[in-house]
């Protein structure tokens, strides 16, 4: 399942059924009550470095992308969720005005058997996407959770097999977030949110990025060979 068209499986089901929305609701409010995400790196914190392959395999880190410039660092379910494909286009259609602030968008699933390529088409040549295996960057930073039998229940019988697009019959889920890190790894804006279908203003991400990206302590000094 890696063509465009099999990511509408959710969508097609959504409106078919409105019952989808309080199931989502019920979803929703049990990771409020848990405090799912409250645990994720916050503004002025360090997010933990990590290293993890894109499409084609290489193993990129954090630290490694921050020391080029700021990265906008987006953790998305999948292209199997119609609520990340519009995130991932928006961002996508932005592309200008994060070059102009030095910046990179990277994104972060846990989709395995080349369904990377797919988001890559959706995301364009100048963001990065990295394949978050078995959701272990994801569960560090506290932006994982167990989904329920009822939950896994519908999504089968809808014909989404999660066991199958992530390569794990673990059936983790990642809470949606959305970081502004800056070159020294530090955390300028955050945007946790248990509710999937919510996600982070890029305005607000821009006006983060414009504000800390001539600290001094990001720096850099060359000194005369």
């Amino acid at each position: 399942m890696t063509d465009a068209a099999s990511f509408d499986i959710l969508t097609d089901c959504e409106q078919t059924s409105p019952e989808w929305a309080d199931l989502f609701q019920d979803v929703v409010d049990r990771l409020r009550r848990q405090g799912t995400g409250a645990e994720a790196p916050g503004v002025d914190e360090r997010f933990p470095d990590f290293a993890l392959p894109n499409e084609k395999g290489r193993y990129r880190t954090l630290y490694e992308m921050a020391s080029d410039g700021p990265v906008v660092l987006s953790f998305n379910r999948g292209g199997w969720c119609p609520y990340c494909r519009e995130e991932l286009a928006d961002w996508a259609s932005r592309s200008s005005t994060l070059a102009s602030l030095h910046a990179r968008f990277v994104a972060v699933v846990p989709e395995v058997d080349g369904r990377l390529a797919v988001l890559r088409e959706l995301l364009g040549d100048r963001a990065e996407i990295l394949c978050d295996v078995d959701h272990g960057v994801a569960l560090r930073a506290g932006l994982a959770f167990r989904s329920d039998a009822e939950l896994r229940r519908r999504y089968l019988e809808c014909g989404l097999d999660l066991g199958d697009i992530y390569g794990s019959e673990s059936w983790f889920l990642t809470v949606p977030a959305t970081f502004a890190i800056d070159r020294g790894g530090v955390v300028r804006f955050a945007f946790v949110e248990p509710d999937f279908r919510l996600r982070a203003d890029p305005a607000e991400v821009h006006a983060a990025l414009s504000w800390h990206r001539v600290r001094p302590e990001e720096a850099v000094c060359h000194r005369p060979s």
